[in-house]
């Protein structure tokens, strides 16, 4: 197998095991009735370590195993959700964000916050109007819940990322991040 099979698998694997992980621990792990989402911190992730393009595919992947294992909105919303944070979060690590040991922290924080507003836009826009029933004071406090405890998993769960998408199309991205935050060292 191929160094990008390898990667794939790999990639493959940390997904399985995350929704496992969602699904039994984090969903029992919950502050002001908010859990953790650990599929958006490896969406955020994969866009950290492997681009745009690889965020989206992350992302994609990521949200479609929300969709059929967590969510009760419609199929698809998750994933659409999570495809374009993977890919926004890509795009700006290689264009205005630079390398650090606080990044995905604060990418986690950012990003989570963010994909949760917009994953009720999206709803909204497909008829999901339940997602806006707590208020809108609420909705903010909800995202600002959900990216504090993701941006605490960020760290580790963006080395996971970064060690499986390695020797897929992106690791040539992957190896140059991890040079630019051993530099910042």
């Amino acid at each position: 197998m191929s160094a990008a099979g390898w990667a794939r698998a790999r990639v493959g694997a940390v997904l399985l095991a995350a929704i496992v992980i969602q699904t039994t621990v984090l969903a029992g792990l919950r502050v002001d009735g908010v859990s953790p989402d650990l599929m958006l911190v490896i969406a955020i992730a994969g866009g950290l370590a492997g681009g745009p393009e690889q965020g989206a595919q992350i992302g994609f992947a990521a949200g479609l195993l929300t969709d059929l294992f967590v969510q009760a909105t419609p199929l698809g919303l998750a994933a659409l959700t999570l495809c374009l944070v993977g890919y926004a979060v890509g795009a700006l690590q290689h264009t205005v964000l630079r390398a650090g040991w606080w990044l995905p922290p604060v990418v986690g924080l950012v990003g989570s916050s963010g994909a949760v507003l917009l994953f009720v836009a999206a709803g909204i826009t497909v008829g999901q109007t339940q997602l806006t029933a707590p208020g809108p004071l609420r909705l903010f406090e909800i995202a600002g819940l959900v990216g504090a405890m993701n941006a605490v998993l960020a760290a580790p769960v963006s080395r996971m990322v970064t060690w499986a998408a390695a020797g897929s199309a992106g690791a040539a991205l992957v190896r140059q991040s991890q040079q630019d935050r051993a530099a910042v060292r």
